[in-house]
C-alpha cells in the first residue's frame, strides 16, 4: 500500500466480482482500472484539489477521480475507460492507513505488488489527468 499523503491511499488489488463490489463504493473508497498507480495517485490528488479548489465537475471524490484519469468531462465515458473491472484494479481511499486496511477487510480484497510505470508511458497518463482543469 502506498500512503500518497496522510488521507490518501492506493493500493492494487484483485476483484473477482465487480458488479458486488460496486453498491458497497462510494465516499471515501473507489476501486479503478488503470495501467499505472502513479496516474492513479496524481489523478486523486487532482480530485482532491478541485474540491479544495470549489472547481470540481462531479459530486464525489470517487467521480472526480474518475472523470481526472479518464480525462474527461463525461462520466459514463470515465466509468467505461476507467471502473471498477474484474482483474486488476487499484483500491483508492480517502483516508488514513487504518482506514484503508478496514476497506480491504470489509471489501475482502487482497492487496498486490504494485510495480512503476515507465516514464514516457507515465507522462500521457500524467497530462490527461490534468487536461480536466482546462476543460
Amino acid at each position: 500500500m502506498k500512503e500518497i499523503t496522510e488521507k490518501l491511499h492506493i493500493t492494487k488489488v484483485h476483484v473477482e466480482d465487480a458488479e458486488s463490489l460496486i453498491p458497497k463504493l462510494g465516499g471515501d473508497v473507489q476501486v479503478v482500472s488503470a495501467p499505472c498507480w502513479e496516474a492513479v495517485a496524481f489523478a486523486a490528488l487532482m480530485a482532491l484539489r478541485s474540491f479544495k479548489r470549489g472547481t470540481n465537475h462531479a459530486r464525489t471524490l470517487g467521480g472526480e477521480l474518475l472523470l481526472r484519469l479518464a480525462g474527461t468531462l463525461q462520466i459514463k465515458d470515465a466509468i467505461a475507460q476507467n471502473g471498477i473491472k474484474n482483474g486488476e484494479n487499484y483500491l483508492v481511499v480517502f483516508g488514513t492507513r487504518e482506514r484503508a486496511l478496514e476497506v480491504l477487510t470489509e471489501l475482502n480484497l487482497r492487496e498486490r505488488p504494485m510495480t512503476d510505470c515507465r516514464e514516457e508511458r507515465l507522462k500521457t497518463f500524467l497530462e490527461k489527468a490534468a487536461l480536466v482543469e482546462v476543460l
